[in-house]
């Protein structure tokens, strides 16, 4: 897949999230009352003209009862999903593992890039359900001074592995540093914020397993924001 860049990323998602809001009936102003932002950020986001920061777009996807994966996909699409059959036809040599969504191939991951240097890129070919599996790029030094202002908690487990680089995590009251090769796994229901304090490129695999049944309606009760960075 070709190469495209962030503003690309950020039309594709805006268009998705205008697509869910009208569906959901939505005006601008009243998601914006409920993510509390301006209602014209919402509306340059929805143009690809602007960008949301990460606890913010959990907001969006749990307001509009969409997951966070459909922000990847191309809008207007079918929405991708874990497909077995497809998965047993792979198996049986009729269509290719690729095409089942059994293997993500690095040149076509699934890429979003986010406020404060943050990219993620989707390392499953489908969406799988009740889970994510992505990793996460930390540009250098956003937060050298002072950390995230904001903490985030979700319902479900999360499990991370630092691929190079160094990051800062908060869980609870605790702070710790996290380098290459260490890991984490932690209840999302608890407060946290994992921030790069460092002034090279943190990257890290993250696989947050959701609660079965989580609605994504509630910022405390299900899918809320899971990272601040």
């Amino acid at each position: 897949m070709a190469e495209i860049d962030e503003t690309q990323h950020w039309r594709r998602s805006g268009e998705n999230i205008r697509i869910a809001r009208e569906a959901t009936g939505l005006s601008v102003r009243e998601l914006s009352r409920r993510i509390e932002v301006s209602a014209s950020h919402v509306s340059q986001v929805e143009r690809g003209l602007a960008s949301f920061s990460v606890p913010t777009l959990y907001r969006v996807a749990q307001e509009l009862g969409i997951s966070m994966d459909s922000l990847f996909e191309e809008p207007g699409k079918p929405k991708a999903s874990v497909d077995f059959a497809e998965e047993q036809r792979a198996a049986a040599g009729e269509v290719s593992l690729e095409d089942a969504g059994v293997i993500q191939r690095v040149s076509s991951r699934p890429k979003l890039d986010l406020t404060s240097g943050l990219t993620w890129e989707r390392l499953t070919g489908r969406v799988e359900n009740n889970a994510e599996f992505i990793e996460v790029v930390y540009e250098p030094s956003q937060h050298a001074s002072n950390p995230p202002s904001e903490v985030v908690r979700h319902v479900g487990r999360e499990y991370g592995i630092i691929v190079s680089g160094e990051l800062t995590i908060q869980v609870g009251l605790s702070i710790a540093v996290l380098a290459e090769g260490d890991s984490i796994a932690f209840d999302c229901s608890i407060p946290h914020r994992f921030w790069n304090a460092t002034d090279k490129q943190v990257r890290a695999i993250w696989f947050i397993a959701e609660e079965s049944g989580a609605s994504g309606k509630s910022a405390e009760e299900s899918m809320m924001a899971r990272h601040i960075y």
